[in-house]
């Protein structure tokens, strides 16, 4: 049935078409395959392998990373202005975490970009940098708004595999179906993001808008570029006024009536984020002392006012700014006031920083200045505890005056406001006070190490209850930090910047109630917590005050495990008792003959009678038994006859 189908004979060979010649067979293999390449051809191929290969191991020669040496690291905290307080840190880190840190900063500076050629016009992004900021979600940039010849990888990754320069091939570009011009355009679009994320761009947006309008995402990028940039970028932003421009955002959303939750609130937790970050560098630290006591005396008015954040975590960032003081103004670089004279007057033996001349200033590289009037450290920060309350939005407008007997009978509580925000974070989280058999730590017996190292997040990790537990956490940090240096102070009772009268104003301020309550946490979940409250225990019976009779008979034991391991002396070195020798009498006696059956000797023999012979000793009962309680002894062969 096939037949009307196929064929009846077979075509003929004469009505093809041949489109390329028949080869040679000369040419040809020996085997007769016509698709055999020349030898000229497998040499050259051979010989770009080898290039190839040659060029590869060069290039992991390169990349392989010298023995970096403890200077290295030494020069890139430089290189970074790492604050000196920081760097007892890192100096005690792993080496492998150093040579981590040596070879990204290897990586990042071959990563610099080099300077670009000129471009023409109508290769160049239609859309602004300005713009691409100021929106929340740019768009994807097309395959126009790229420069291609900018990237450096450019040739690497659309050529064919040998160099050609930087010349590109149109025609072949376009006839490649791989997708290899994907590499250049991420490249170009992180670079152009790069140029746009200057520290001038940034100034110029700070300033431009207010911080009720401004966009959240600008200064969280700002606040991360301020924590991970370089020390050079920080020093850039802040030449170009950028501190100043945060602070001015700062003062505007804190004077605004009434801030909203999804919008103000946020936009003041990131502006505090950017204040911490930058002291993370010297620059930074430099510029934060130079505005201070700004912004942290509006920050406690904040704290004390009916506007603070309801939000826990942006009030724990102001006692972090408030606990970093201490980092700000670092003992061993303040200048020496002379040692307290008698009574409550100082004998100073140079000028307190403010009265120092020019002069005097720019000799001592290292002098960090207090702002005026302050001597010490601790008058500034009790200055700023001791900010007086803004007034309630339902105050009276004439103040209540108390009675003349009252006032008399009046004992002064200083820090009574700042105590405040304690018993209240004890009455809003009432229910994680829930164990009363606690106890108050003995510092002394507790292990501060096992108490304060990393933990895994746990079931209680990330609840308001644990927010506010590390809220709490943090403002005993605080006071301990206080405590701390004002009993370095070494300042006699009678001086009201001592320690003596710092407890007693605390204490008069009704931190005790604070103490008895928050003990009751749970010692599972916040040991920190615990950690710290004997901490200020501790500080309070180190200055000499009598801590109260129901506080102190709180003081017990820490968890066994959180309590330090008894240090067991070493056992004594008994020498082993030795048996004494058979050959050696026990007791001194007269030297005389071996004893009978002694090696080496023969016993001596003895005449052996019949009973009843008259030779035979006679026995009477005693001997009987005398013979039967001592033992027989054994008699021994001589081992040679």
């Amino acid at each position: 049935m096939f037949k009307s189908i196929l064929p009846s004979r077979r075509i003929p060979s004469s009505d093809f078409q041949m489109l390329t010649s028949p080869i040679d067979s000369t040419e040809s293999d020996a085997t007769g395959k016509e698709n055999y390449f020349a030898n000229a051809y497998d040499t050259n191929t051979t010989n770009n392998a080898k290039a190839k290969a040659d060029k590869r191991k060069k290039m992991k020669g390169k990349a392989q990373p010298e023995s970096e040496t403890p200077q290295d690291f030494d020069k890139l905290l430089d290189e970074l202005q790492i604050p000196s307080t920081l760097r007892p840190k890192l100096a005690t880190m792993d080496p492998t975490v150093k040579a981590a840190f040596l070879k990204s900063s290897h990586v990042l500076a071959q990563m610099k970009p080099a300077p670009t050629p000129f471009t023409p016009r109508t290769l160049r992004r239609a859309q602004s940098s300005e713009s691409v900021l100021s929106s929340p979600r740019p768009q994807k940039p097309t395959l126009e708004e790229y420069d291609l010849t900018e990237s450096p990888i450019a040739p690497m990754a659309l050529g064919t595999g040998h160099s050609r320069g930087k010349s590109l091939d149109i025609r072949r570009q376009a006839l490649d179906p791989r997708p290899a011009p994907i590499a250049p355009l991420k490249v170009s679009k992180d670079k152009k993001k790069s140029v746009a994320t200057t520290p001038e761009k940034y100034v110029k947006i700070l300033l431009a808008e207010s911080s009720t309008s401004m966009d959240i995402e600008v200064v969280k990028k700002l606040r991360l570029l301020l924590r991970n940039e370089s020390a050079s970028w920080t020093e850039a932003f802040l030449q170009h006024g950028g501190y100043d421009a945060i602070l001015t955002r700062l003062n505007e959303i804190l004077d605004v009536e009434w801030r909203e939750e999804q919008h103000d609130d946020q936009m003041l937790f990131e502006l505090l984020r950017c204040v911490k970050a930058l002291s993370t560098s010297a620059v930074g630290c430099a510029a934060l002392r130079a505005q201070c006591p700004a912004p942290f005396d509006k920050l406690v008015r904040l704290l004390y006012s009916d506007k603070k954040p309801g939000d826990v975590p942006t009030r724990q960032l102001i006692v972090e700014l408030l606990l970093n003081l201490f980092d700000l103004y670092p003992p061993s670089s303040l200048p020496s006031t002379g040692s307290p004279g008698a009574g409550l007057a100082h004998s100073r033996s140079r000028s307190i920083p403010w009265e120092l001349s020019a002069t005097a200033m720019s000799s001592t590289s290292n002098l960090v200045v207090l702002p005026r009037p302050h001597s010490t450290l601790f008058s500034f920060i009790k200055a700023l505890l001791l900010t007086p309350a803004p007034p309630p939005s339902e105050a009276p407008a004439t103040p209540i005056q108390p009675h003349e007997f009252i006032e008399e009978l009046h004992r002064p509580r200083v820090y009574k406001t700042y105590l405040q925000e304690l018993s209240d974070l004890c009455r809003d989280y009432f229910w994680v006070f829930c164990h009363p058999s606690n106890a108050i730590w003995e510092l002394s017996e507790t292990d501060e190490a096992k108490v304060e190292k990393p933990r895994a997040p746990g079931g209680m990790t990330g609840g308001v209850e644990f927010e506010a537990m590390c809220y709490m956490t943090m403002h005993f940090k605080f006071v301990n930090a206080i405590a701390s240096h004002v009993r370095a102070l070494n300042l006699p009772k009678e001086h009201e910047h001592s320690a003596y009268r710092f407890h007693q104003d605390m204490f008069l301020s009704g931190i005790e109630r604070i103490l008895s309550i928050a003990r009751k946490a749970s010692t599972t979940y916040y040991p920190t917590l615990h950690l710290e409250i004997a901490r200020y225990v501790a500080f309070a019976g180190l200055s000499g005050i009598d801590v109260p009779w129901s506080l102190s008979r709180m003081i017990g034991q820490p968890p066994t495990a959180m309590r330090k391991q008894p240090v067991i002396p070493p056992a004594p070195v008994i020498p082993p008792r030795t048996p004494p020798s058979r050959s050696m009498p026990t007791t001194p006696t007269k030297r005389g003959a071996p004893p009978a059956g002694f090696v080496g000797y023969a016993a001596p023999q003895q005449l052996v009678y019949p009973s009843g012979h008259d030779g035979a000793p006679s026995r009477t009962s005693v001997d009987r038994e005398r013979e039967r309680a001592q033992p027989q002894s054994r008699k021994v062969t001589p081992m040679f006859n």
